[in-house]
């Protein structure tokens, strides 16, 4: 299981910038996840891959990483 620190709450308000993205990106897409993306997988894999940021139209829109837009086309 990851830690907590690894799963930001959904309103984890730390980034004051970031908190003003997500209410405006709540008001444009109200059905889509619009929250810190949770991670998946195995905590102690021996490969570890990390994005940047959630995609507008990928995992913002999914919640899930790399799905939904170029992100996952590897």
């Amino acid at each position: 299981m990851f830690s907590a620190q690894a799963c930001p709450q959904r309103d984890c308000p730390r980034c004051e910038r970031l908190v003003a993205y997500r209410l405006q990106a709540r008001e444009r897409a109200p059905d889509w996840f619009n929250a810190p993306v949770p991670p998946f997988g195995a905590p102690d894999a021996r490969l570890l891959i990390v994005g940047l940021a959630p995609g507008l139209q990928g995992a913002n829109r999914t919640g899930r990483p790399f799905t939904g837009d170029y992100a996952g086309d590897l």
